[in-house]
């Protein structure tokens, strides 16, 4: 009988084939389970890019809708440059999904269709970009296009159903093949041992790698998660902005002054752009200069009172003109020359309206004023430069036209109008404070003889002469009128009889000695009959005053014009 150590050692060659062959074995199914679980992964990985360029396609195509919306909302022409950029993108990740299904033609088949519907629908937004375009479509066309692009918008929704219930299943199929492979790896390596420690030292590596790529993944969600913050602080910023604006907008309806718009302007700019310092300049009539008519803020660099045309860059060139550090162009003559130019930025704008140079803006900073960006500000100042200057113009415009009303075109005298109820006003006033009140009621002798010898121009021209003349003899706070055709009136309040007579005829003795010159012909002479009444004695209701003075002025007339006639004197 053969030795134990003998039998041993003859049972310890198969065992340790039998060993060998085991691990063989599992080292061989280790493999294939490896290479089948990549391959699984793969498949995996493949049904992940599909979800997510399907997922992408689509965001990039709200997001482009988005920026059509907003250029519509907004006007900004920044808004073109990214609805390019997303429609791009949009159509990269629609080839890209065309590409990626090749491996499945029905799936591919709906990657085409869905890639086409969204190339048509974000075509059919550009014309969000062409105002005269959309204008131009009636209202049948309009609801046509709005209809065409809910159907597409539906069928792109249903196409991007379909295909991600198709990658689902063939997800959910993958997984369980991989499951199923996983398993039966398991288990093999759990009957060989020696297999498993092997294959756990494969796994342990896969693991080390996969925690790697893991905190990878940390951190792009950290930053993705910062840059989202940031997004939603500026979109916060610019809400804020906008409301500000708007707010900004429906008050400059309600100034009635240049010196309101310009504090509304300051306290606005001083909310949306804290930690900026600045000021407003309006320029004069004459255009040669403007003046400091309001600042805000605490500026970084100092800026003249007063400035000529020719020393800012923006009111050269007629648009604004913005230095950041030194890049930008050279600095403003108006501005402090000695301050450095590293950490300050400063901003321009004139204000123009209607083709005319009206004033200017400008704003100083730091580089990070209160944290923030000074250049992201420049869109906003901008604006409100833009809606201050139609509010200055509007203001101009409204007072030309209130003037229009009240005044005589001919003469620059107050009308008819402003005498009845500026005449009102005063005597109520004067009445109130025990004080007395006289009218002169002018008119010029023997006017239809001077048309008929001179001609209407000439009439014309005396009138205008005479309309000077009464109101350089008269004092501030009278009031002189053209009554009508050669009429003239002239109130003067808190001035007795004797002072006003003492008037009137230093007005009437500078219309005697006067000439007029007209077509280089010397007209006259002319004289002119006055009469007067005064308040309370005369009268105290405007149109019975009137009265009394007309009767005065034709009791001059009668009494051989060229006289001061008071109410109360015999003639």
């Amino acid at each position: 009988m053969p030795e134990p150590s003998s039998r041993t050692r003859r049972l310890r060659v198969p065992a340790t084939l039998l060993a060998l062959a085991l691990l063989l074995g599992a080292g061989i199914a280790a493999v294939l389970g490896v290479h089948s679980l990549g391959k699984a992964n793969r498949s995996l990985e493949h049904s992940y890019q599909v979800i997510n360029l399907l997922v992408s396609a689509e965001a990039a195509m709200h997001e482009a809708e988005a920026k059509a919306r907003g250029f519509r909302t907004t006007g900004r022409d920044d808004f073109r440059p990214q609805f390019d950029d997303a429609v791009e993108r949009a159509a990269a990740q629609g080839r890209q999904l065309v590409a990626l299904t090749a491996d499945n033609p029905a799936q591919q088949r709906r990657a085409r269709v869905f890639e086409t519907a969204v190339r048509d629908h974000l075509r059919t937004m550009e014309i969000l970009f062409d105002p005269a375009a959309l204008a131009s479509l009636d209202n049948d066309a309009l609801q046509h296009r709005i209809d065409a692009n809910l159907a597409r918008v539906d069928n792109l929704g249903t196409l991007r159903r379909e295909m991600m219930d198709e990658e689902s299943r063939l997800l959910a199929e993958r997984r369980d093949h991989s499951r199923m492979r996983a398993a039966f790896l398991v288990a093999f390596i759990v009957a060989a041992f020696v297999i498993a420690l092997g294959v756990l030292g494969v796994l342990l590596s896969s693991l080390v790698r996969e925690n790697r790529r893991s905190r990878a993944l940390e951190r792009e969600a950290r930053t993705a998660v910062r840059d989202l913050r940031q997004a939603l602080a500026l979109r916060d910023t610019l809400s804020e902005q906008r409301r500000a604006q708007s707010v900004y907008a429906g008050m400059l309806q309600s100034c009635q002054s240049r010196d309101e718009i310009v504090a509304l302007t300051t306290q606005t700019i001083a909310e949306l752009v804290p930690g900026a310092g600045g000021r407003c300049y309006l320029a004069k009539p004459s255009q040669n200069f403007l003046e400091s008519v309001g600042d805000f803020g605490e500026p970084v660099i100092a800026s003249a009172d007063v400035l000529t045309p020719d020393q800012c860059w923006a009111l050269r060139r007629g648009q604004p003109h913005h230095l950041h550090g030194r890049a930008g162009g050279l600095r403003c003559a108006h501005l402090d020359p000695d301050a450095p130019f590293d950490g300050i930025s400063t901003l321009c704008v004139p204000l123009v309206a209607n083709g005319q140079s009206l004033g200017l803006l400008h704003v100083s900073a730091g580089s990070n004023a209160g944290g923030r960006d000074g250049d992201n500000d420049a869109p906003v100042l901008c604006a409100l430069a833009e809606q201050m200057s139609m509010a200055i113009a509007n203001l101009q415009l409204r007072e030309t036209l209130r003037l229009q009303s009240i005044r005589d075109p001919l003469t620059g005298l107050f009308n008819r109008r402003y005498l009845e109820e500026s005449l009102a006003r005063e005597l109520q006033r004067c009445e109130r404070r025990g004080l007395p009140l006289s009218v002169l009621m002018l008119d010029i002798d023997h006017f239809k003889r001077f048309n008929d010898t001179y001609g209407h121009a000439a009439g014309d021209a005396l009138l205008g002469h005479i309309g000077h003349l009464i109101q350089s003899r008269v004092r501030a706070e009278d009031i002189a009128c053209r009554y009508g055709g050669e009429e003239f009136t002239v109130v003067m309040p808190e001035l007795d009889a004797a002072n006003t007579c003492a008037r009137a005829e230093e007005v009437r003795k500078a219309i005697e000695d006067a000439t007029v010159q007209h077509l280089g012909q010397t007209l006259g002479p002319v004289t002119i009959s006055i009469g007067i009444a005064t308040s309370p004695g005369d009268g105290t209701e405007p149109g019975q005053l009137l009265q009394t003075a007309d009767a005065a002025l034709y009791r001059a007339k009668a009494a051989g014009r060229n006289r001061v006639l008071h109410a109360g004197t015999a003639n």
